[in-house]
């Protein structure tokens, strides 16, 4: 999830970037409005912004908080084929878990879609909430075409996480997965400690534990390529061709 100010310049300044940016509509709480970055597998960026970044009434998730840090990274999900199952599992894992409860937006062209998340009681946003597709998946995130992008970004790879200590963020993301892995799907997900990271620190200290920087899987033949981040809104991404490290 990516926090942007004005929308419309953040889609034009991704689309720079050499993504192919899908507009997907506003969200039935008549606060935000976002477009979508899907890649080839199961992941994609999220853009989000206000409608009325003057406006004090907040979203479900308390994103507005992260406004005033300049937004960017602010947070990250992960898809669950059966919510009501997942969360009573974490949280006879000691992970508590609210939710499940229901979302909806439209798209652009009127369509409804509908979808079910669950956030898991956390100091931060170390741990990601989890989305349940209602509605066919297809339809909130479209594939084909639309996560074929001029860069060559093909996945997420790599999520590092700003974290206070290594070792307990290391455990909590255990239990959040179950298989002793830190495996997300295709994707790696790595804390960075606060006493060994400066950009970590610097999340922490503006809004807690959470997401920090990203590694893109690519086709495309340079080794390895960050991309500006004048023009990613802040966020810390960087294209690499091996999907694993």
């Amino acid at each position: 999830m990516i926090l942007v100010g004005d929308l419309d310049r953040a889609v034009r300044d991704y689309e720079e970037l050499g993504f192919k940016v899908t507009p997907a509509g506003e969200h039935a709480d008549g606060l935000m409005r976002n477009a979508l970055i899907p890649f080839g597998g199961s992941s994609y960026f999220e853009l989000v912004a206000f409608l009325d970044p003057e406006d004090t009434r907040d979203n479900a998730w308390g994103w507005r908080a992260f406004l005033s840090s300049g937004g960017g990274l602010i947070d990250y999900c992960a898809a669950s084929g059966d919510l009501r199952t997942d969360a009573r599992r974490l949280d006879e894992r000691g992970l508590g878990v609210d939710g499940p409860t229901h979302g909806r937006r439209r798209l652009p062209d009127g369509m409804e879609i509908r979808w079910r998340v669950a956030r898991i009681r956390q100091h931060g946003r170390l741990l990601p909430f989890l989305i349940e597709d209602v509605t066919p998946r297809s339809t909130r995130v479209p594939g084909g075409p639309a996560g074929e992008h001029p860069n060559g970004a093909t996945g997420i790879s790599r999520l590092e996480l700003a974290a206070d200590e290594a070792g307990n963020a290391i455990r909590d993301l255990a239990a959040l997965i179950g298989d002793g892995s830190l495996w997300l799907g295709a994707c790696l997900l790595s804390p960075v400690a606060q006493g060994h990271n400066k950009e970590a620190r610097e999340r922490i200290v503006v809004a807690g534990p959470g997401p920090l920087a990203v590694v893109l899987a690519t086709d495309a033949p340079d080794d390895a390529e960050e991309l500006d981040r004048r023009l990613s809104h802040g966020v810390g991404i960087l294209l690499r061709r091996h999907t694993q490290s």
